[in-house]
């Protein structure tokens, strides 16, 4: 589905250089536009409520935490159902990940990500999809679920031990 109007978003990020050379980037692509920055929860919190986005893009761990169970994107989803959220993310642990989809993260893109490639989450976001992630993203939990896979100590439960005792003389 492609979109005739520019994707308004507002860009949630501690960092304000990050937050500049992010507008700068989203900008540069015909169907982006960076609406509003803003640096903490409060101020996102007061701009959702004085315009519509249609996108949410929160970074620079204001999304909150596995520590604190991603407090502040469960809140934000609570409050604004309506508006869908991507979370921009330097994360690469499959747990880290995986628990901001749980929190409400709508899409997933890592910070190491193209800027089509963060246009293309978007779209799939804004067509209805839920847990939508970049390739990179996807990657990283795909090889987390690997490894959570692998069991690091074999079962044992089929098989018949014989223990042999060894009695050292000293």
């Amino acid at each position: 589905m492609m979109r005739e109007n520019k994707i308004e978003i507002v860009f949630a990020d501690d960092r304000p250089v990050v937050l500049y050379g992010l507008q700068s980037w989203f900008e540069s692509h015909e169907r982006i536009r960076v609406t509003a920055c803003v640096r903490n929860t409060d101020q996102l919190v007061a701009r959702l409520k004085s315009a519509r986005y249609d996108l949410i893009v929160l970074s620079g761990g204001i999304e909150g935490s596995c520590a604190n169970d991603f407090a502040p994107l469960r809140a934000l989803r609570q409050a604004f159902p309506d508006t869908p959220v991507v979370t921009f993310t330097e994360a690469t642990d499959s747990r880290t990940l995986t628990h901001m989809q749980r929190a409400g993260a709508a899409g997933l893109v890592s910070a190491r990500d193209e800027a089509r490639v963060f246009e293309r989450v978007c779209e799939r976001v804004l067509s209805g999809a839920q847990g939508a992630a970049s390739p990179r993203v996807a990657s990283y939990c795909d090889a987390g679920a690997r490894a959570g896979s692998f069991c690091a100590s074999p079962g044992y439960r089929d098989v018949r031990l014989r223990v042999t005792r060894f009695i050292a003389r000293v």
